[in-house]
């Protein structure tokens, strides 16, 4: 008989051996296998928020967040995440988190003081990774943004305006009915057109019994942001007395904002685009107003504004050559001087003052720059286009009226606008400006102000609209 393997005789023997333990009654010990390593923190990567921009010892925008994967690309949930600035760079709140189930965390890095590039250092066990932001050194920053306009700035705004299209498109009667202007009797139409692709509401009024083009138009542009009322021109009526009925009213609303009737109430498209697209809300709606109503001299266009209004009907002047006269109480003139640097550096550091305009400057322009969504270059040109003083050879007749303690818009708008007509040579009865002693942010409340307005307007009933 053949030898069996050894093999199979050891096999058999340990067989035999277990079975006769098993029959003793003694336990048989199998050791299980070795359980799997848990799987180790391979990476931080870092998903959100690396590479901002905010002024040095402020937090960023957006919290950083992380992200911890394995060997194999797969996330950890339940790792512990520590968040550590390097030297002098700030502070992570929280400093450490615990990854959620997709193997996230995150922290909010507030910068140090030192203007450059700061890191954040990202430690989950032995895997490590960072990410990095720039603190600006907000003064340096501001040095530059405010620097002269250049010829070459005034130019690219200019060639913006002429492409905008302030056509009268697709106008049309909202609603029409009789009105009585303070005693006159007139028609009321509020009507809607649209400009940058967006519908515009806004209303003319035509006193009753006018010869055809026998009227010069008065534009009136509200302050503030809350919009407009019909009853804003009543008031205006009293003002002007006997001339209550020798003009064709227009009274824009600007986009986003409600013009109100009545009981009724049209909100204007668009986004908020204070003295910026309010130009063309107006310069729009001046054509509707042409177009449509027969008795309006399209030769004597005449614009009315306050604060807000008095730098929209500016900035107008501009860009419209048949605009002929401008009355303009305390509005913005000039975004390159000292006060509304102080407005912006105020905006920068996240303390906006509570003045009309600044909260959409501060979202369009400060924040935008702040973040590095605008260039220095974009956000000049922003400046600019507001500044109707870098355009003052192209205004035409103006009346301008300050008070020297107008804590809203301050008088040194006024006295850049006097300082560069008087570069340009223009005077009274061309160019008059009243400045009052004591005066502050009220139509009513500067001496003489409004019956120098009136005597000026009255001006429209020369030949031609001068």
């Amino acid at each position: 008989m053949p030898l069996r393997p050894l093999r199979c005789v050891l096999f058999s023997a340990l067989t035999c051996a277990a079975l006769a333990a098993c029959d003793e009654g003694v336990p048989l010990i199998v050791q299980p296998p070795e359980p799997p390593a848990p799987p180790t923190p391979a990476s931080v990567q870092v998903v959100a928020g690396d590479g901002q921009r905010a002024v040095q010892g402020l937090s960023l925008e957006e919290p950083i967040v992380i992200r911890v994967l394995d060997g194999q690309g797969q996330a950890l949930a339940g790792e512990t995440v520590t968040f550590a600035p390097a030297s002098g760079n700030g502070t992570a709140d929280p400093a450490s988190a615990t990854t959620d189930t997709d193997g996230r965390a995150a922290t909010t890095w507030t910068l140090g003081a030192d203007a450059g590039t700061q890191t954040l250092s990202l430690t989950a066990t032995d895997a490590t990774g960072s990410a990095t932001a720039t603190a600006l050194d907000l003064e340096a920053e501001l040095d530059t943004l405010f620097m002269a306009a250049t010829d070459a700035e005034v130019d690219a705004v200019r060639a913006d305006w002429t492409a905008r299209d302030v056509s009268a498109a697709g106008a049309r009667v909202e609603l029409a009915e009789q009105l009585d202007l303070v005693g006159s009797p007139a028609e009321i139409r509020i009507v809607s057109h649209t400009v940058g692709g967006v519908r515009h509401y806004g209303a003319i009024i035509e006193p009753d019994g006018a010869a055809e083009q026998s009227l010069p138009i008065l534009a009136y542009l509200h302050g503030g942001d809350g919009g407009v009322s019909i009853t804003d021109i009543q008031i205006a009526a009293i003002a002007l007395g006997e001339l209550r009925d020798s003009f064709v009213y227009v009274i824009p609303s600007f986009r986003s904002e409600p013009l109100e009737y009545g009981d009724s109430t049209w909100v204007s498209e668009g986004r908020s685009s204070h003295w910026d697209y309010d130009v063309d809300d107006l310069l729009a709606l001046l054509n509707v107003a042409i177009e449509t109503t027969p008795a309006a001299r399209p030769d004597s266009i005449n614009l009315f504004g306050g604060s807000r209004g008095g730098g929209v009907a500016l900035l107008a002047g501009v860009r419209d050559e048949r605009i002929a006269r401008i009355v303009a109480f305390f509005g913005p003139t000039y975004f390159f001087d000292e006060w509304v640097r102080e407005i912006v550096r105020e905006a920068a550091l996240r303390m906006p003052r509570r003045l009309t305009g600044v909260a959409h400057l501060d979202s369009v322009v400060v924040q935008p720059y702040i973040r590095g969504d605008l260039t220095r270059a974009e956000t000049r040109l922003e400046l600019v286009r507001r500044s109707s003083v870098l355009f003052a050879a192209d205004l035409p007749s103006v009346q301008l009226h300050h008070g020297t303690i107008d804590e809203t818009v301050d008088v040194s708008q006024a006295l850049a606008m006097i300082e560069a007509m008087e570069a340009l040579g223009r005077g009274a009865p061309d160019f008059e400006a009243y400045i009052y002693d004591g005066g502050g942010h009220d139509l009513f409340g500067l001496n003489q102000g409004i019956p120098r307005a009136v005597e000026f307007l009255a001006r429209a009933f020369g030949s031609g609209g001068s």
